[in-house]
C-alpha cells in the first residue's frame, strides 16, 4: 500500500507540470486572441456609435419589452440580454457596442486552442484563425454580436468534453456550464453545440459512459431554457417562421458557386447587399484555406484521433447542413424544419458553417505544426523544401483575411454620429410613457451618418421614450415575420397616405409624437404635413417632427362596430373621436371625446382610474393574457387592448408575467450553478492531480 501511494504521488508531481503547461499555452492564445481584437475594434474605440446591420447602440439604449413577453422579440430576456443591460450601465452604449465584439476574440481563441491541443505551433495558428477567418468578417459585417460570441463559446464547451471522454465520467460540469452558457447567449448554439457535443460521444468508438455523460450534459444545459418554455406554454407572441424563410436565408452562392463558398466559410445570405459585401478571398487563399484545413485534420485522425475524428464530423456536418436548401441535404433540410421542434432557429442555414469553422482552425493548427516540425534541420530535405514552399502560403493566406478584418473591417465601418437634429428632437419630446413613430417605414434602412450603410432602424435605442418602428423585414415573399396586429395596422396606415386623420388613427396605440428622418424617401412622406390632426415642432434638413394633437387611450367610453376601412373613413371626414374601434361591438355616443384616467405602473401592469363606465383602451399589443378582473377585454382595429368597464378603479395586469418571472429565475439559476460546477470540478481535479487521460503531453486543454 505504500509503494502504491508513493507510485501515485509520483505520478500526481508528474502531472502537475503538465497541466500548467496546457494551461499556460492556453492562456498564450487567450492573450493572442485579445491582441487580434483590439486590432479589429481599434477604430472603434473612439467617441460614436457602432452601428451594423443588426447592432445599433445609442444613448438611451434599454432593455426591450420583450423582456416581460410584450412583443415578438418574447425571448429577449434570455440571460445574455440581462448581462448586456449590466455592462451599457457599467460602461455607456457606445462603449458597450464594441466591447461585446471585441470579447468573441480572446474567448475563441482560447477555447480553439484548448481544443486543439499540442505545441504552440499547433494552438496559436488555430487560435489566430478561429479570430480572422472569413465566416467571423461576414458576421461582424452583419453585426451578428451574440451569434459570434455563442460560436466561441463552443470552443472550451468542446474542450472540456473532449477532456471528459478522455476521463471516462459519467457526468461532467464542464462541458454543461460552457453549452449553458452559449445556448443564453443565442439560441442557435443549442443545435450546434449538441451536434458538436454527440461528435465527441460517439466518435471514434463511443462507450456507454459517453453516451450517458452526453445525454445528460444536454438536458442539464437546457434547464437555462426554462424562460422559453413558459413563453411556449403562454402562446405568447413570437416571431412567425415559414417556409419561405428558408428560401430568403437561403446560403448565398456567391460568385464562385455555393460549394466553393461554403467551403471557404462564406455565404452570408445578404452577400449581394450593400452592407455586406462578399469577403475578399482570392483563388489561392482560398486553395491554401481548404487544403491545410484537409491535411491537419487527417493527419489528427492518425495521431490523435479521439480529437481528430469528431473534429472531422463536425467539419462535414457544418459545410453539408450549412449549403442549406440548395445544397446536398437540401430535402433533409427541409423535413427537419417542418418536422424537428425549434429547428426553425436554424432557418438561416449559412450559421452552421460555424462548425466548420472550428473544425478548419483545428485542423490549420496542426498543419502549421507538421510544416514547423519538417523546418528542423534533422529532417530530409525534401520535407523541408515542402515545409519552406508552404510556409509563406499560409503566412499570405492569414493576411489575406485578416486585411478585411482588422482596422474596423478593414477601414470600411466607422463610428457613427446622429445629428444634431436627432437630439434636438429628443430633447423637445422629454421622457415619457406615450410613444414615438419613427418613420421612413422599415425595418433596415440607409442613413447618412451610417454612410449610407444600410443598418437596423436605431430611433429604439436613440430616444428616450418608447419608439415604434417597423419590424418588416422586407425580403422577397416575406414582407414581415411579425405576428403583431400593431405593426400590421401602421403597415396599412402608412401604405395608405395616412388616410386624412393619421393623428386619430395612431392615437390608440398610445403615439405622441411622428419623427421622420429625411434622409431619403421625405417627399412620400409629404403626406405628414397635410394631417389636421398632427402639428409641427420641428423642421429640420434632417429630421422632422410632429405633435399628435388629439388622444385615443385611456376611459375613451365609447366603441364603434367597425374595421380598418371604416376607421379610415370615419377619419378621413373628421367623424373618428377617442371611442374605441371594435369589430362585432360598438355602444355610447360617437364621436366621443372622452379619454385619460389610465396610467401605467410598471412594465405589466395598468392602473385605471374611477370614471364614467364603458370601454377602456389600453395602448399595448392585443393578447388574452392582459386581463382585468372578470372584466371584458377585447382587441381593438388597431391591435391593442380594450376593457369593458364599470365605473370603479381596477388594475389590469398582463398575468404570464408571472410566470415568466420565475422561469427566468430558474433559467439564472440553472446557469449559476452549472457555471459553478464546472468551476468547482476544476479546481477540484486541480489539487487532486489526477493523470489527464491517454492525450499526448500538452494535450489535453481540460478546458
Amino acid at each position: 500500500m505504500t509503494e502504491h501511494r508513493r507510485n501515485r504521488s509520483g505520478r500526481h508531481r508528474r502531472q502537475r507540470p503538465v497541466m500548467a503547461r496546457a494551461g499556460g499555452l492556453t492562456a498564450e492564445s487567450v492573450l493572442l486572441g485579445l491582441v487580434a481584437g483590439v486590432l479589429v475594434v481599434a477604430p472603434w474605440t473612439r467617441s460614436g456609435h457602432l452601428l451594423l446591420l443588426d447592432w445599433v447602440s445609442g444613448p438611451h439604449q434599454a432593455l426591450t419589452p420583450g423582456l416581460y413577453g410584450l412583443d415578438p422579440a418574447a425571448l429577449d430576456a434570455l440571460p445574455y440580454r440581462l448581462a448586456t443591460h449590466g455592462i451599457r450601465t457599467l460602461f455607456g452604449a457606445g462603449a458597450t457596442s464594441w466591447l461585446m465584439v471585441l470579447a468573441y476574440f480572446p474567448i475563441v481563441a482560447g477555447g480553439v486552442s484548448a481544443l486543439a491541443g499540442g505545441s504552440r505551433w499547433r494552438r496559436h495558428p488555430a487560435a489566430l484563425f478561429a479570430c480572422l477567418n472569413p465566416f467571423v468578417v461576414e458576421r461582424i459585417q452583419a453585426g451578428h454580436v451574440p451569434f459570434l460570441l455563442a460560436v466561441a463559446l463552443l470552443g472550451p464547451m468542446a474542450a472540456s468534453a473532449l477532456h471528459a471522454r478522455r476521463r471516462g465520467r459519467w457526468f461532467a460540469a464542464r462541458p454543461a456550464g460552457w453549452y449553458a452558457l452559449a445556448i443564453s447567449v443565442g439560441a442557435h448554439a443549442a443545435w450546434l453545440g449538441a451536434a458538436v457535443l454527440v461528435a465527441i460521444a460517439l466518435l471514434p468508438r463511443p462507450r456507454w459512459p459517453d453516451v450517458v455523460r452526453t445525454a445528460v450534459v444536454i438536458v442539464s444545459a437546457g434547464c437555462v431554457y426554462a424562460y422559453a418554455a413558459v413563453v411556449v406554454a403562454n402562446a405568447i407572441l413570437t416571431v412567425r417562421v415559414g417556409d419561405l424563410d428558408l428560401e430568403v436565408y437561403a446560403t448565398y452562392p456567391g460568385s464562385a458557386g455555393l460549394a466553393a463558398t461554403v467551403a471557404t466559410l462564406r455565404g452570408f445570405w445578404r452577400g449581394a447587399a450593400d452592407s455586406s459585401p462578399e469577403a475578399a478571398l482570392g483563388l489561392a487563399p482560398g486553395v491554401v484555406l481548404v487544403v491545410a484545413a484537409v491535411v491537419g485534420l487527417a493527419r489528427l485522425c492518425r495521431s490523435e484521433p479521439v480529437t481528430g475524428v469528431p473534429m472531422v464530423a463536425v467539419t462535414v456536418t457544418g459545410l453539408l447542413l450549412g449549403a442549406g436548401i440548395d445544397g446536398p441535404l437540401g430535402t433533409v433540410y427541409r423535413i427537419a424544419f417542418d418536422a424537428l421542434p425549434l429547428f426553425e432557429a436554424m432557418r438561416e442555414q449559412q450559421k452552421w458553417v460555424a462548425l466548420a469553422m472550428i473544425g478548419y482552425a483545428v485542423g490549420i493548427g496542426a498543419t502549421v505544426e507538421a510544416v514547423m516540425t519538417r523546418l528542423r534541420p534533422s529532417r530530409s530535405l525534401l520535407r523541408q523544401a515542402v515545409a519552406v514552399a508552404s510556409a509563406p502560403a499560409l503566412i499570405g493566406m492569414y493576411a489575406t483575411v485578416g486585411a478585411s478584418l482588422v482596422w474596423g473591417l478593414g477601414g470600411s465601418v466607422r463610428v457613427s454620429h446622429y445629428p444634431p437634429a436627432w437630439y434636438a428632437a429628443d430633447r423637445l419630446m422629454g421622457a415619457g410613457d406615450e410613444s414615438v413613430l419613427f418613420l421612413p417605414w422599415h425595418q433596415y434602412q440607409p442613413f447618412t451618418f451610417t454612410a449610407a450603410r444600410t443598418v437596423a432602424t436605431p430611433a429604439g435605442a436613440f430616444f428616450r421614450r418608447p419608439v415604434l418602428s417597423s419590424d418588416a423585414a422586407e425580403l422577397g415573399p416575406v414582407r414581415s415575420n411579425s405576428a403583431s396586429r400593431r405593426m400590421a395596422y401602421l403597415d396599412e396606415l402608412i401604405a395608405r397616405g395616412g388616410g386624412g386623420g393619421f393623428g386619430r388613427l395612431i392615437a390608440p396605440l398610445g403615439v405622441r409624437y411622428v419623427v421622420l428622418a429625411r434622409d431619403r424617401e421625405s417627399d412620400t412622406y409629404a403626406w405628414l404635413g397635410r394631417q389636421r390632426d398632427l402639428a409641427p415642432v420641428l423642421r429640420t434638413a434632417e429630421l422632422d417632427l410632429y405633435r399628435v394633437t388629439v388622444d385615443g387611450t385611456g376611459r375613451v367610453v365609447s366603441a364603434r362596430d367597425g374595421d380598418l376601412a371604416d376607421a379610415l373613413g370615419w377619419a378621413g371626414g373628421g367623424h373618428l373621436g377617442t371611442e374605441a374601434v371594435l369589430s362585432g361591438a360598438g355602444d355610447g355616443v360617437v364621436p366621443s371625446a372622452a379619454s385619460g384616467g389610465a396610467r401605467r405602473d410598471g412594465s405589466t401592469r395598468w392602473q385605471v382610474a374611477a370614471g364614467a363606465p364603458g370601454w377602456v383602451v389600453l395602448p399595448e399589443e392585443w393578447s388574452a393574457n392582459w386581463t382585468a378582473g372578470d372584466q371584458v377585454t377585447r382587441p381593438t382595429v388597431a391591435g391593442t387592448v380594450a376593457v369593458r368597464a364599470g365605473s370603479g378603479a381596477f388594475t389590469v395586469r398582463y398575468t404570464p408575467w408571472k410566470w415568466l418571472r420565475l422561469g427566468l429565475a430558474v433559467s439564472l439559476f440553472s446557469l449559476t450553478a452549472l457555471l459553478v460546477a464546472g468551476v468547482l470540478e476544476h479546481r477540484r481535479e486541480w489539487l487532486r492531480r489526477r493523470p489527464a487521460g491517454s492525450g499526448r503531453p500538452g494535450g489535453d486543454g481540460g478546458s
